[in-house]
Protein backbone atom coordinates (compact mmCIF):
# COMPACT_ATOMS: atom_id res chain seq x y z
CA UNK A 1 0.00 0.00 0.00
CA UNK A 2 1.25 3.44 -0.94
CA UNK A 3 2.19 5.27 2.27
CA UNK A 4 0.98 8.63 0.98
CA UNK A 5 -2.49 7.28 0.11
CA UNK A 6 -2.71 5.55 3.48
CA UNK A 7 -1.71 8.78 5.21
CA UNK A 8 -4.36 10.75 3.31
CA UNK A 9 -7.10 8.37 4.41
CA UNK A 10 -5.91 8.49 8.02
CA UNK A 11 -5.79 12.28 7.78
CA UNK A 12 -9.39 12.41 6.56
CA UNK A 13 -10.65 10.32 9.46
CA UNK A 14 -8.44 12.18 11.93
CA UNK A 15 -9.94 15.48 10.74
CA UNK A 16 -13.41 14.03 11.18
CA UNK A 17 -12.57 13.03 14.76
CA UNK A 18 -11.04 16.43 15.48
CA UNK A 19 -14.11 18.26 14.21
CA UNK A 20 -16.46 16.04 16.20
CA UNK A 21 -14.46 16.34 19.41
CA UNK A 22 -14.11 20.12 19.02
CA UNK A 23 -17.85 20.48 18.51
CA UNK A 24 -18.97 18.07 21.22
CA UNK A 25 -16.37 18.81 23.88
CA UNK A 26 -15.61 22.48 23.30
CA UNK A 27 -18.19 24.42 21.33
CA UNK A 28 -21.59 23.06 22.38
CA UNK A 29 -21.04 22.93 26.17
CA UNK A 30 -19.41 26.37 26.30
CA UNK A 31 -22.15 27.99 24.20
CA UNK A 32 -24.84 27.03 26.71
CA UNK A 33 -22.75 28.28 29.63
CA UNK A 34 -21.85 31.63 28.07
CA UNK A 35 -24.90 32.58 26.00
CA UNK A 36 -28.56 32.83 26.88
CA UNK A 37 -30.80 30.25 25.19
CA UNK A 38 -31.89 32.60 22.38
CA UNK A 39 -28.33 33.57 21.40
CA UNK A 40 -27.09 30.00 21.88
CA UNK A 41 -29.78 28.86 19.47
CA UNK A 42 -28.81 31.50 16.91
CA UNK A 43 -25.16 30.54 17.18
CA UNK A 44 -25.75 26.79 16.91
CA UNK A 45 -28.06 27.28 13.93
CA UNK A 46 -25.13 28.86 12.11
CA UNK A 47 -22.54 26.33 13.28
CA UNK A 48 -24.30 22.99 12.81
CA UNK A 49 -24.97 23.25 9.06
CA UNK A 50 -21.28 24.03 8.55
CA UNK A 51 -20.31 21.22 10.92
CA UNK A 52 -22.26 18.58 9.02
CA UNK A 53 -21.30 19.98 5.62
CA UNK A 54 -17.62 19.86 6.55
CA UNK A 55 -17.98 16.30 7.85
CA UNK A 56 -19.73 15.39 4.60
CA UNK A 57 -17.02 16.90 2.40
CA UNK A 58 -14.22 15.17 4.30
CA UNK A 59 -16.01 11.81 4.27
CA UNK A 60 -16.53 12.25 0.52
CA UNK A 61 -12.76 12.59 0.13
CA UNK A 62 -12.34 9.45 2.28
CA UNK A 63 -14.89 7.72 0.06
CA UNK A 64 -13.02 8.67 -3.10
CA UNK A 65 -9.69 7.50 -1.67
CA UNK A 66 -11.29 4.27 -0.45
CA UNK A 67 -12.95 3.64 -3.80
CA UNK A 68 -9.74 4.16 -5.74
CA UNK A 69 -7.23 2.44 -3.49
CA UNK A 70 -8.84 0.31 -0.81
CA UNK A 71 -11.19 -2.66 -0.34
CA UNK A 72 -14.97 -2.79 -0.61
CA UNK A 73 -15.31 -2.68 3.18
CA UNK A 74 -13.47 0.64 3.26
CA UNK A 75 -15.74 2.02 0.54
CA UNK A 76 -18.77 0.83 2.49
CA UNK A 77 -17.56 2.42 5.73
CA UNK A 78 -16.81 5.74 4.03
CA UNK A 79 -20.19 5.63 2.27
CA UNK A 80 -22.02 5.12 5.54
CA UNK A 81 -20.12 8.00 7.15
CA UNK A 82 -20.90 10.29 4.20
CA UNK A 83 -24.61 9.33 4.22
CA UNK A 84 -24.91 9.98 7.95
CA UNK A 85 -23.14 13.33 7.56
CA UNK A 86 -25.46 14.48 4.76
CA UNK A 87 -28.50 13.23 6.69
CA UNK A 88 -27.36 15.31 9.66
CA UNK A 89 -27.13 18.31 7.36
CA UNK A 90 -30.52 17.69 5.73
CA UNK A 91 -32.49 17.32 8.97
CA UNK A 92 -31.30 20.65 10.39
CA UNK A 93 -34.13 22.77 8.90
CA UNK A 94 -36.73 20.25 10.10
CA UNK A 95 -35.14 20.15 13.55
CA UNK A 96 -35.13 23.95 13.76
CA UNK A 97 -38.72 24.14 12.59
CA UNK A 98 -39.82 21.56 15.16
CA UNK A 99 -38.08 23.56 17.88
CA UNK A 100 -39.66 26.84 16.74
CA UNK A 101 -43.16 25.34 16.63
CA UNK A 102 -42.89 23.68 20.01
CA UNK A 103 -43.07 20.16 18.59
CA UNK A 104 -40.99 18.84 21.45
CA UNK A 105 -41.32 15.11 20.65
CA UNK A 106 -40.25 15.59 17.04
CA UNK A 107 -37.46 17.96 18.06
CA UNK A 108 -36.16 15.49 20.64
CA UNK A 109 -36.29 12.62 18.14
CA UNK A 110 -34.46 14.64 15.48
CA UNK A 111 -31.89 15.89 17.98
CA UNK A 112 -31.26 12.33 19.16
CA UNK A 113 -30.97 11.22 15.53
CA UNK A 114 -28.39 13.96 15.01
CA UNK A 115 -26.43 12.74 18.02
CA UNK A 116 -26.69 9.17 16.68
CA UNK A 117 -25.37 10.37 13.29
CA UNK A 118 -22.37 11.94 14.97
CA UNK A 119 -21.69 8.77 16.98
CA UNK A 120 -21.84 6.60 13.86
CA UNK A 121 -19.45 8.89 11.99
CA UNK A 122 -17.10 9.00 14.97
CA UNK A 123 -17.10 5.21 15.41
CA UNK A 124 -16.43 4.68 11.70
CA UNK A 125 -13.53 7.13 11.84
CA UNK A 126 -12.00 5.36 14.84
CA UNK A 127 -12.44 1.92 13.30
CA UNK A 128 -11.00 3.01 9.99
CA UNK A 129 -7.95 4.67 11.54
CA UNK A 130 -7.11 1.50 13.44
CA UNK A 131 -8.05 -0.78 10.55
CA UNK A 132 -6.00 0.89 7.85
CA UNK A 133 -2.96 1.35 10.09
CA UNK A 134 -2.76 -2.44 10.37
CA UNK A 135 -2.65 -2.95 6.58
Amino acid sequence: MNTMILTLLILCYSLVLGIIFAQVLLTAPVVFKVLDSQNASKFLRKVFPRYYLLLFLITLVALLISFLFFKKLDVYMASVAAVFAILGYLIIPITNSARDRGWDKLFKWLHNFSVFNTLVIMIIAIIQIFRVTTL
